[in-house]
């Protein structure tokens, strides 16, 4: 018998839980939470706390993520596992339920299957990935890198503004900051990993549809970009003879925003590139800039779109260089390739919202998540719910408890499909 999506999942409690989390801010910067900062650990002591009440063995595993395990009703060294996980780090001046929505739809799972008494067969494991957002050292999805593992030693020893070596803090938040060369030891006992998610774009509000099931997450490549000129008095630096960095760098971002428009209208999958961060030298008022630093966020759901592109720009750059007399650098800082989701877990999903009579389609990720990384190692799925206006990434990112409990609902639904129990 078709249940209700309201039967799997208490509103309130969903309400709660995001407004709580919410209040662990920065002061005047709402909603800021970033990984490693004073927030973030008073989130993850809350947490902590969330899940231990929901009868929850909780620990750091060694890349610093917050595992929540309910064991099997055997306790079988062999055991299998399904883990459901995302994050609860933000943005600087981010949203409420990016990431956030997806660990407290995972605790929704646990709270049905402990109010029903349903003991299950396989492990089940509630996990906050350590920093998913890009932060300070250039590289996201922290936590589920390392337990893939593709944490190098590389990015483990980069340092911040600060002086903060990214290894070090690791070791702060209860991992081993040490580098992995092999996925986590029990990756063959994983059976399933699942993450809910706002879309992050207005798909299913525009076409007024419950569940996006995820067919992929683009690749990513980040590439650090330098434009040296030379530094001059404004007033004195005649514009004939200027080497200005600035001027530079504004050109190529230009030429990379047209050509990504051009590459995107080549192919319909999904093609995006944008510079998002740019540091400017010496940054003084009357000072003609020598130097600008910039980063290169390039998505892509289709590796030959991505390489025409950076064919392309390097061509581009050595038109720039010599016309403007700067030099331009560029190396890539981190990369990871299309990830596609499980077709079977794909099926299931479908199968669990067509159970809830909700409707759903197949869409397409064009954001980051940790399922990239997990899909790796495991068969990996996402559900997308949706988000007001498409809006992610700032305050007024939305997405109202009746979409997470719908999404929670297919979760749960599809859980206890997996580990062969009907509701």
């Amino acid at each position: 018998m078709t249940k209700h999506f309201h039967h799997y999942s208490d509103s309130g409690r969903i309400e709660s839980a995001i407004d709580d989390l919410a209040s662990m801010t920065e002061p005047g910067r709402p909603f800021t939470r970033l990984v490693f900062s004073s927030e973030y650990k008073q989130a993850r002591t809350w947490l902590w706390s969330r899940f231990e009440a929901a009868g929850l063995k909780c620990h750091i595993d060694d890349g610093g993520n917050l595992i929540g395990t309910r064991k099997a009703v055997r306790d079988a060294a062999a055991s299998q596992k399904i883990i459901i996980g995302s994050h609860i780090d933000t943005v600087s001046a981010g949203g409420r339920f990016d990431g956030v929505a997806g660990v407290i739809a995972g605790l929704e799972t646990i709270h049905f299957l402990n109010k029903h008494a349903i003991d299950l067969p396989v492990d089940i494991e509630i996990v906050d990935f350590l920093g998913e957002e890009l932060n300070v050292w250039g590289t996201s999805c922290l936590g589920s890198r390392h337990m893939a593992g593709l944490l190098c030693a590389d990015i483990l020893s980069r340092t911040d503004q600060d002086d903060r070596q990214l290894a070090e803090e690791i070791v702060k938040i209860g991992g081993s900051g040490k580098p992995t060369l092999a996925p986590r030891q029990d990756a063959q006992s994983i059976m399933a990993c699942l993450e809910l998610h706002i879309e992050q774009s207005d798909r299913l509000e525009s076409d007024q549809i419950d569940i996006g099931v995820v067919t992929d997450i683009p690749g990513i490549n980040r590439y650090s970009i330098c434009v040296t000129g030379k530094a001059g008095h404004s007033g004195t630096t005649l514009m004939q003879g200027r080497e200005d960095a600035l001027v530079t760098a504004s050109i190529i971002v230009t030429m990379i925003r047209d050509l990504a428009l051009d590459i995107s209208g080549q192919d319909n999958r999904h093609f995006v590139a944008t510079v998002g961060r740019m540091e400017v030298y010496p940054n003084g008022a009357a000072v003609v800039p020598g130097e600008v630093k910039m980063i290169l966020d390039l998505r892509a759901s289709h590796e030959h779109s991505r390489d025409l592109f950076l064919d392309q720009l390097q061509s581009g750059y050595a038109e720039i260089s010599h016309r403007e007399s700067c030099a331009i650098e560029m190396e890539l800082i981190s990369a990871a390739k299309v990830a596609p989701m499980d077709k079977t877990l794909r099926v299931h999903l479908a199968r669990s919202a067509d159970e809830l009579e909700l409707s759903h389609i197949d869409v397409s990720s064009g954001a980051g998540h940790d399922m990239a990384h997990m899909s790796r190692i495991a068969p990996a799925g996402m559900i997308f719910i949706p988000c007001q206006n498409g809006l992610s990434h700032c305050p007024e990112e939305f997405a109202t408890t009746e979409a997470i409990a719908k999404g929670s609902a297919v979760l749960t639904r599809t859980i206890l499909a997996l580990a062969g129990r009907g509701f």
